[in-house]
C-alpha cells in the first residue's frame, strides 16, 4: 500500500471518530422493587444489553495526522495506547457483568479485533486479541454461553508503524444470543439484515436486524450504532423508514451519539435523531422508568485510568414499540467497583441492561 493510499485509508476511516449508561405481601413487595431475577427467560419476560467494548483509542492522532510520516507516528502511539488500555482484561470484567445478569440478547459495539503483519504489506493477519472471541470464551468458561447470530463489519484500518510491523483495526458491531435459549427451542430467529447505511462517513455503519419468535410471541431486534455530527439525522431517518419500518413490536438497541438533551454542548447535533426514533413512536427505556436519573453512560477518560468517573451523557439506548412493558433497566461498568484489578474502567461506555415483558395483541392495550 503506497504511503498516500495510507493516508486516505486512515483519514476516511476515522473520521468518525472525532468527537466523541417475612410475609408473602412482603416478599412480593420487595420482590416488586428488586432488581429482576439473573434469568430472564420465564414467561415472557426479555432481557436486552448494550455495551461498547472500547477498542482502546479515541484515534485523535491520526485524525490529525496528515504526512506519511505523521501517520506512521501516529499509528505507533495509537497501537501502544490500545494495549495499554488491556482490551483482553477488560473483556473479562465485562464477561464477569454479562454472566451474573444473563441477559438474553447482547449487542456489542466496538468489538475490535487487533493483527499486526509484516511491514508496509497488508493485510496484516496475526491475531493480537479478538475482543468478541475473548468475551465469549470468558462467559463459556463461566458457563454462560451465547451464540453469535450478527456482526456488522465496521472501520477496517491498516498502516505501518516505527515498530516494524504493519497494525490492523478492524471494529465490528455483533449481536449475541444466550445459547441454551436456542437451544431449548425457547427462540427462533429469522430474517437477519445487515445493511449500510446510504448516509456514511466511512461507508461502513449501517444496522443489524432480526425478527425473533419469544415464546410464541414475535418482535424484531434492531442493533445500530449511529455515526457523529451530521450523519446521525439521515441515518436515523434510514433506520425509521427500512428496519423499524414492520408492523412487529420492535426493541431498538443503539449506541445513538445523541442525547436527549438538546443544549448538550457536543452531541446537540445529534438530538434531531433522537427526535425522530421517538416521534416514530419509540419508547426510551432508561428514561421513561427512571425519569430522574441521569444514567450517564459516556465517556472515561481515554486511557480508562481516571479515578472518578468522567460519564456526562447517557448516549447508549434500549428503545421499545410495540406492546411491552417495563420491568427493570439499570446502567452497568459504571462503579469504582467495576474496575479491574489495574484500576481500569471496564469501557469509556457503561451498558445498560433493560428487562421488558412482551405482552400479547389480546392485552396490548
Amino acid at each position: 500500500m503506497s504511503k498516500a493510499a495510507t493516508r486516505r485509508t486512515f483519514g476516511a476511516a476515522i473520521r468518525q471518530w472525532r468527537l466523541l449508561e417475612v410475609t408473602a405481601f412482603f416478599a412480593l413487595a420487595l420482590l416488586s422493587l428488586a432488581p429482576a431475577p439473573a434469568s430472564a427467560d420465564d414467561d415472557h419476560r426479555l432481557r436486552f444489553m448494550i455495551q461498547n467494548l472500547y477498542a482502546g483509542s479515541f484515534f485523535q492522532e491520526l485524525t490529525a495526522a496528515r504526512t506519511p510520516s505523521e501517520i506512521i507516528a501516529a499509528a505507533t502511539l495509537t497501537y501502544q495506547h490500545i494495549l495499554a488500555t488491556r482490551p483482553a482484561e477488560r473483556a473479562v470484567v465485562i464477561a464477569d457483568e454479562i454472566a451474573k445478569l444473563r441477559p438474553d440478547f447482547v449487542s456489542l459495539h466496538q468489538a475490535a479485533i487487533l493483527r499486526t503483519g509484516k511491514l508496509n504489506a497488508p493485510p496484516a493477519t496475526t491475531v493480537t486479541f479478538d475482543l468478541l472471541q475473548s468475551l465469549l470464551a470468558e462467559l463459556a468458561a463461566k458457563g454462560v454461553r451465547y451464540e453469535t447470530v450478527a456482526v456488522r463489519p465496521g472501520l477496517d484500518a491498516e498502516a505501518p508503524t516505527a515498530l516494524g510491523f504493519n497494525v490492523r483495526l478492524a471494529l465490528r458491531d455483533a449481536l449475541i444470543v444466550r445459547a441454551d435459549l436456542l437451544e431449548e427451542d425457547h427462540v427462533k430467529l429469522s430474517n437477519l439484515q445487515i445493511r449500510q447505511y446510504i448516509a456514511a462517513s466511512t461507508d461502513t455503519e449501517g444496522y443489524s436486524s432480526i425478527d425473533v419468535t419469544w415464546r410464541g410471541r414475535q418482535f424484531r431486534l434492531v442493533t445500530t450504532h449511529f455515526a457523529l455530527l451530521s450523519f446521525a439525522v439521515p441515518q436515523a431517518l434510514e433506520l425509521v423508514q427500512t428496519a423499524a419500518n414492520t408492523t412487529l413490536p420492535v426493541v431498538l438497541v443503539c449506541d445513538c451519539n445523541a442525547t436527549d438533551n438538546p443544549a448538550d454542548p457536543i452531541f446537540f447535533q445529534n438530538y434531531p435523531a433522537y427526535l425522530l426514533v421517538r416521534n416514530a413512536g419509540f419508547v426510551d427505556v432508561f428514561r421513561t422508568a427512571r425519569p430522574n436519573d441521569p444514567g450517564f453512560t459516556c465517556c472515561q477518560d481515554e486511557n480508562l485510568l481516571n479515578v472518578t468517573s468522567t460519564m456526562s451523557r447517557r448516549i447508549d439506548l434500549v428503545q421499545f414499540r410495540g406492546p411491552f412493558t417495563i420491568e427493570d433497566v439499570q446502567v452497568v461498568g459504571a462503579s469504582p467497583a467495576d474496575r479491574t484489578r489495574l484500576g481500569l474502567w471496564p469501557s469509556d461506555h457503561a451498558g445498560v441492561v433493560a428487562t421488558l415483558t412482551l405482552r400479547s395483541g389480546d392485552d396490548a392495550d
